[in-house]
């Protein structure tokens, strides 16, 4: 069963590549394509493994920072109440 989030990010796009298409009907992604996971902010099509490795590698600590590295957030912000939820606890 082909990863919901790949298959998700091919909606927004206006045109698939002959990889895309050749990959949807096999029901796999393309080699190399990265796994965003579950789409979180569906304004830039951010998914939640790219939220969980951005605020990892780059130390994010608040929602301002993760909208400023990767864009989620910073359209209707719908989104930002779980975006939270990837930023580390005080503790």
């Amino acid at each position: 069963m082909p990863e919901p989030g790949w298959l998700c990010s091919l909606f927004p796009k206006p045109e698939l590549s002959r990889s895309e298409r050749l990959a949807l009907l096999s029901g796999q992604p393309p080699k190399g394509e990265a796994d965003i996971g579950r789409i979180v902010c569906s304004c830039f099509n951010v998914g939640e493994k790219t939220i969980q490795q951005a605020v990892q590698t780059q130390k994010l600590q608040s929602v301002a920072a993760i909208s400023a590295c990767l864009g989620a957030g910073s359209g209707c912000g719908s989104c930002v109440a779980e975006l939270k939820e990837f930023l580390p606890q005080p503790g």
